[in-house]
Protein backbone atom coordinates (compact mmCIF):
# COMPACT_ATOMS: atom_id res chain seq x y z
CA UNK A 1 0.00 0.00 0.00
CA UNK A 2 1.07 3.23 -0.75
CA UNK A 3 0.94 6.59 1.20
CA UNK A 4 1.05 10.26 0.02
CA UNK A 5 3.78 11.84 2.10
CA UNK A 6 2.63 15.51 2.82
CA UNK A 7 4.22 18.51 4.20
CA UNK A 8 2.17 19.43 7.57
CA UNK A 9 3.18 22.69 7.75
CA UNK A 10 2.85 24.16 3.92
CA UNK A 11 0.90 21.26 2.86
CA UNK A 12 3.39 20.85 -0.28
CA UNK A 13 3.24 16.81 -1.50
CA UNK A 14 6.75 15.29 -0.73
CA UNK A 15 6.17 12.04 -2.13
CA UNK A 16 4.86 8.56 -1.36
CA UNK A 17 5.87 6.48 0.96
CA UNK A 18 5.64 2.23 0.54
CA UNK A 19 3.96 0.97 3.82
CA UNK A 20 5.80 -2.34 3.94
CA UNK A 21 9.50 -0.71 3.10
CA UNK A 22 8.94 1.61 6.13
CA UNK A 23 8.30 -1.27 8.58
CA UNK A 24 11.03 -3.20 7.41
CA UNK A 25 13.18 0.46 7.51
CA UNK A 26 12.57 1.73 11.11
CA UNK A 27 9.36 4.13 10.69
CA UNK A 28 10.65 7.70 10.76
CA UNK A 29 9.49 9.13 14.13
CA UNK A 30 8.65 12.74 12.29
CA UNK A 31 5.79 10.87 10.32
CA UNK A 32 2.09 10.99 11.33
CA UNK A 33 0.12 8.77 9.50
CA UNK A 34 -3.69 8.97 8.90
CA UNK A 35 -5.60 7.22 6.52
CA UNK A 36 -3.58 6.70 3.11
CA UNK A 37 -1.55 10.13 4.21
CA UNK A 38 1.67 10.51 5.96
CA UNK A 39 2.47 13.75 7.21
CA UNK A 40 5.63 14.89 7.98
CA UNK A 41 7.90 18.09 7.79
CA UNK A 42 9.42 19.13 3.98
CA UNK A 43 12.79 20.02 4.00
CA UNK A 44 12.18 23.71 3.52
CA UNK A 45 9.85 23.81 6.25
CA UNK A 46 12.39 22.36 8.73
CA UNK A 47 15.44 24.31 7.60
CA UNK A 48 13.12 27.53 8.74
CA UNK A 49 12.14 25.65 12.25
CA UNK A 50 15.58 25.69 12.72
CA UNK A 51 16.18 28.71 12.13
CA UNK A 52 13.21 29.99 14.56
CA UNK A 53 14.09 27.81 17.46
CA UNK A 54 17.51 30.15 17.81
CA UNK A 55 15.41 33.06 18.15
CA UNK A 56 14.77 34.25 21.50
CA UNK A 57 12.01 36.98 23.00
CA UNK A 58 12.67 39.85 25.65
Amino acid sequence: MYLLKVCRCCDSIIGELEAEDSKALGMDYSLEIVGNVAYTLCSRCMQELDINTKTYYQ
